[in-house]
């Protein structure tokens, strides 16, 4: 038997569940406050409570010989009243619509004030919360007056306790509700990005299947989707040595046949052809297999590598210069380095006739530029040049060899050791291409 879980393991369940425990904390909260703002009057009860004590102190009065009455008044007056006997008024009734309003509801709380002379003199602060002097004079039955001075208090606080705080409560149960929730969720998914940009960077990593129910199956899923994917690179990868096992061998078969053919002229044809399916499949064999590169990156001089790609052209009577820096340090693979600045350089050479070589930094990377004094790259075409088999009309139009994989498997290669592949077309004619990579 399964224990009771009160939690539950959905997301969907897991953010209802916070929700209604959010509007229940509103719901106590609202009923707390409403019951404290009854705690505090309201403007009718301030008038009602005042025009009652104006009645008994009347009435009192009255019974009381005038020589105590000034110290009757004072006895009578209270922390929030202060109540004056005289002998004469020096109220001045006015005559607006503010005083005349507090005459009627002061009649209509208190009966016996119908038909007695009754004075009002209103003053309203003009600063909130805009409670309300109120001076009020009643004529006793013997000619005297009874004055009463108060303050109509406008109670703002039980209309913020009510409104305002109720809404306080509401936002602050959403908000820890959604934190709550939030805090539920960002271990997971903060796992899972990890993972995801590790595994962009070739990496095979397992997280953890916790979490909610939605998520575990989000967790096991990407575990499942990592071992697919590693299963088709292993395949690939055995693949890719079986066709390079198999096609090189017949390859070398050709070319040990073909130096049995006594034409000359149809033996280096053969030649040539064996020499280009050759090339041809090893830049196949480059870009499919770049993600398994075996080499690890480490300590490398790019003008070393440089250098040493221009020699080995001059050495084959091509033209091809380098000027720049002696030493430039860089973390990459120094096989596949070289390899990305050979593909450039025998391009320079074939399309443009010549190599010039530079190498500087441009604040924190280094810059080896390449270029030559060809006819360039069309714009439009300099951004499609870097798409797998795409080839120029020239190049096709000359029936040149390749699959068009040159500048694809440098750009791979650079992207790898964290650089960037920038074509340009010169001012003067050819193209320019640099290797960018992060300096040490």
């Amino acid at each position: 038997m399964k224990p009771l879980r009160l939690w539950p393991q959905r997301l969907v369940g897991q953010v209802t569940l916070v929700l209604m425990l959010a509007v229940a904390l509103e719901f106590i909260g609202s009923s707390i406050l409403f019951e404290n703002s009854r705690l505090y009057p309201n403007r009718d009860n301030q008038i009602r409570r005042a025009a009652e004590q104006m009645v008994a102190a009347a009435a009192i009065l009255e019974n009381v010989p005038r020589t105590e009455r000034v110290a009757e008044a004072a006895a009578l007056s209270s922390r929030a009243t202060q109540l004056i006997w005289s002998p004469r008024s020096s109220l001045v009734d006015r005559e607006r619509s503010v005083e005349h309003e507090f005459k009627d509801q002061f009649r209509e709380a208190a009966p016996r004030l119908r038909g007695r002379d009754l004075r009002f003199n209103a003053a309203q602060d003009h600063a909130l919360p805009r409670d309300t002097h109120l001076k009020a004079a009643l004529k006793l039955r013997d000619g005297t007056w009874l004055t009463l001075k108060t303050k109509i208090r406008a109670a703002p606080r039980a209309v913020l306790l009510s409104s305002v705080g109720s809404a306080f409560i509401l936002g602050l149960g959403v908000i820890a509700a959604a934190a709550l929730v939030l805090h539920n969720l960002n271990r997971p998914l903060r796992a899972l990005a990890e993972a995801a940009d590790k595994v962009g960077q070739d990496a095979h990593v397992r997280i953890g299947e916790t979490g909610a129910g939605d998520l575990k199956l989000v967790a096991k899923a990407f575990n499942a989707m990592q071992d697919r994917i590693a299963g088709l690179l292993r395949a690939r990868t055995e693949a890719l040595a079986a066709v390079g096992h198999d096609l090189r061998t017949p390859l070398a078969r050709l070319r040990l046949r073909a130096g049995f053919v006594g034409d000359p002229e149809a033996r280096e044809a053969l030649e040539a052809d064996v020499d280009e399916m050759t090339a041809m499949l090893d830049s196949l064999l480059a870009y499919l297999g770049g993600q398994e590169d075996p080499e690890p990156p480490r300590r490398t001089d790019l003008a070393a590598i440089a250098m040493t790609v221009v020699d080995n052209a001059v050495d084959m009577g091509r033209p091809a210069t380098y000027a720049g820096l002696d030493h430039a340090p860089v973390q990459a693979r120094p096989v596949s380095l070289k390899r990305a600045i050979s593909n450039i350089v025998e391009n320079a050479l074939h399309y443009g006739g010549q190599a010039t070589l530079t190498l500087a930094y441009e604040g924190s990377a280094a810059v080896l530029a390449v270029e030559d004094t060809g006819p360039g790259i069309p714009e439009a075409e300099l951004t499609q040049v870097l798409h797998p088999f795409h080839r120029l009309d020239s190049a096709r139009a000359r029936n040149t060899a390749g699959l068009g994989l040159g500048l694809t498997i440098v750009q791979q290669i650079l992207q790898r050791e964290g650089g960037t592949l920038v074509l340009k077309n010169r001012p003067q004619g050819g193209l320019r291409v640099e290797l960018r990579l992060p300096a040490l």
